[in-house]
C-alpha cells in the first residue's frame, strides 16, 4: 500500500514520520555509514527542515511503514545544486517545474527483516508509485544521485535511467541519472511488482535488492 506525506501532515501523523525518520538513520547511518545528519534517532536535514518535500512511503496492512522517499522541485533547492555537485566535474543545471529530486530512497529494515524478496518488492512499489504520482501530476522525469551498482537493479525493476554525468574517481562509482516518466514505463512497473508479490507469496528465498548500495541517494 502506498500513501504521500508532506509536512503539513506531521502533527496528524507523527508516527509514520517517526518511522521513516528512523529507518533513514538505521539504514544511512547505521547500515551504510553516511555522514547523516541524526538527532534524537531521527535521520533528517534542511530540506526535511525548511523544504516543503513529498513523501512517498509504503506500508503493510498493519500500518508499519516498508519503505520511504523524498521528492524536491528542482525550482528550489536541492541536494544536486548543492551537497551532490562537487561529485561531478561536469555542471548538472537542471531547474524545471516539470523535474523532480529523488532522494533518501529507503528500503527499510522491517521489510528485510521479513524475507529475501520483500525488500526487491518494496523498492518496486515505490518506484512504481513514483512513476504514477509524476504521470498523474504532471512531472515528466525524475533526477536523482545513484551507485552503479544498482544499474542492474533499476533494469530488472523495469524503469532504467538516463545517466547524465558520471561521479570523480575519488568520489566512488557515482551517476547522476534522469528517469523519464511515460505511461509505458508507469504500465512496465505494475506488471513486474505484480509478478514479485506473485513470487514472493510462493518463494519467499529469491534474491534481494542489495541496501548495501542505498538505491537513489
Amino acid at each position: 500500500m502506498l500513501r504521500i506525506l508532506t509536512k503539513d501532515m506531521f502533527e496528524a501523523d507523527r508516527c509514520a514520520f517517526d518511522e521513516m525518520f528512523r529507518a533513514r538513520a538505521a539504514v544511512f547511518r547505521d547500515r551504510l555509514g553516511w555522514q547523516v545528519d541524526v538527532r534524537d534517532e531521527w535521520e533528517r536535514d534542511r530540506y526535511d527542515e525548511t523544504e516543503d518535500p513529498v513523501y512517498l512511503v509504503t506500508q503493510w496492512p498493519s500500518g508499519a511503514l516498508t519503505g520511504s522517499l523524498r521528492l524536491l522541485p528542482t525550482t528550489g533547492a536541492t541536494m544536486l545544486k548543492s551537497e551532490f555537485c562537487r561529485f561531478f566535474d561536469e555542471p548538472i543545471d537542471i531547474d524545471s517545474p516539470t523535474t523532480w529530486e529523488c532522494t533518501r530512497f529507503c528500503v527499510h529494515p522491517l521489510a528485510g527483516q521479513a524475507d529475501y524478496n520483500s525488500s526487491r518488492a518494496v523498492a518496486t512499489e515505490l518506484l512504481s508509485g513514483l512513476c504514477d504520482l509524476a504521470l498523474d501530476t504532471g512531472i515528466e522525469s525524475i533526477v536523482g544521485v545513484y551507485d552503479a551498482a544498482m544499474i542492474g537493479v533499476y533494469r530488472r525493476i523495469g524503469w532504467r535511467p538516463t545517466a547524465l554525468a558520471r561521479s570523480r574517481p575519488e568520489i566512488g562509482n557515482l551517476y547522476v541519472g534522469l528517469w523519464e516518466v511515460t505511461a509505458d514505463n508507469c504500465r512496465t512497473l505494475r506488471a513486474n511488482l505484480s509478478r514479485l508479490i506473485e513470487q514472493a507469496s510462493g518463494n519467499p528465498s529469491g534474491a534481494a535488492v542489495d541496501e548495501r548500495h542505498g538505491g537513489i541517494r
